[in-house]
């Protein structure tokens, strides 16, 4: 029988921490939840990784080993103001560049600003 109301190990309840943008402060984070055993998700553009203030693309795949990465569009435009043949690249081109870096395929995404269409 197949129960689709639990999670691994027939647990009802789960704890999920979720982060955006891949900023230098998840370094500190990531040791933190390895150090207890916490697992969580990334969100990150790989379009804006280049800059100061983000986790740079060589440690990405290093750093969240362990953890999902997810895509988070590829220049963090909210996709309820982007143009309609903006879309398709805006993720695409965030999944295809995470994936690159991370070597699994990159399944979830949180939409940028939390806005959708």
């Amino acid at each position: 029988m197949i129960n689709f109301d639990r999670f691994p190990n027939n647990t009802r309840k789960a704890l999920t921490m979720s982060y955006d943008d891949g900023k230098t402060a998840d370094r500190r984070l990531v040791s933190i939840f390895n150090k207890y055993g916490i697992r969580g998700t990334f969100h990150i553009n790989y379009g804006l990784l280049p800059r100061p203030e983000r986790i740079e693309k060589e440690e990405l795949a290093e750093l969240y080993k362990g953890h999902e990465v997810s895509a988070h569009g590829l220049t963090h435009q909210s996709l309820s103001i982007t143009p309609s043949e903006n879309i398709v690249r805006e993720v695409m081109a965030d999944r295809i560049g995470l994936e690159s870096l991370v070597g699994y395929p990159v399944r979830g995404m949180s939409y940028p600003n939390g806005l959708y269409l």
